[in-house]
């Protein structure tokens, strides 16, 4: 698998799908944040909600029939894509709308989930300790969790219990951001955990526009904890 949406999906542009106007996200963040605009929109009705809500089973299993077909169509069509996309879907519709749209009410407007101020996973678990929703000590054992996980199927299970709780209370998450980083998961897992580390270490947002990713100091594997899963106990309590 590469790193890039394959050449159907690609062919839909980020100008197709994000309705960011001028002031819209940057070029390497927009396509993440047409998709997870059109998965807002989806979630704009109580029936799209509920099926959106069914696409992410506890197991992980991603089922695409709850994929409404406008939404769909910006899937890669690579198994470990439909994971990612489908995924970050079911996680943001178990949330929405008040949480994840960043709305009371759901309506024409709760489709902008861009947020240019939020960092990545690690920087909202550094707003989760701040907030008190989380304490430190939890906050980065989680992240260690995540670290160790190779498999994209078990860092799905372990990051929507995550997801939901800090999402759930409030805590600033950016959702196109976070999906950008479980599809990249597979090949750049390494580089994609340091970043989370160092986010949650200094709690600020990344001024970067993305254009590094792969080079420099951050693909350092010495970050990344060793060991499996089976070093930790799963089902612990949040």
């Amino acid at each position: 698998m590469t790193d890039v949406i394959d050449a159907d999906t690609e062919a839909l542009s980020a100008e197709d799908v994000c309705a960011g106007g001028s002031e819209g996200p940057p070029k390497w963040i927009a396509y993440e944040v047409g998709y997870m605009e059109a998965v807002a929109r989806a979630c704009g009705t109580p029936a799209g909600r509920a099926r959106l809500r069914r696409v992410l089973s506890s197991a992980g299993m991603v089922s695409g029939w709850e994929l409404p077909v406008p939404v769909a169509r910006l899937v890669p069509r690579n198994s470990e894509g439909r994971l990612a996309y489908g995924a970050v879907a079911g996680m943001f519709a178990a949330q929405s709308p008040s949480v994840s749209a960043g709305r009371k009410e759901a309506g024409p407007d709760a489709a902008g989930v861009w947020r240019p101020g939020r960092g990545n996973l690690g920087w909202t678990l550094r707003m989760a300790v701040l907030s008190g929703v989380l304490h430190e000590d939890s906050a980065q054992e989680r992240l260690q969790r995540l670290a160790r996980l190779s498999d994209l199927g078990a860092l799905v299970v372990q990051c929507r219990p995550l997801v939901a709780r800090v999402a759930g209370e409030g805590v600033p998450l950016n959702w196109p951001l976070l999906l950008r980083d479980v599809r990249r998961w597979p090949e750049r897992r390494v580089e994609v955990a340091n970043d989370w580390f160092f986010s949650f270490a200094h709690g600020v947002a990344p001024d970067g526009d993305g254009s590094g990713e792969g080079s420099g100091p951050g693909g350092d594997a010495g970050a990344v904890p060793a060991g499996g899963m089976d070093d930790f106990d799963f089902e612990e309590a949040f």
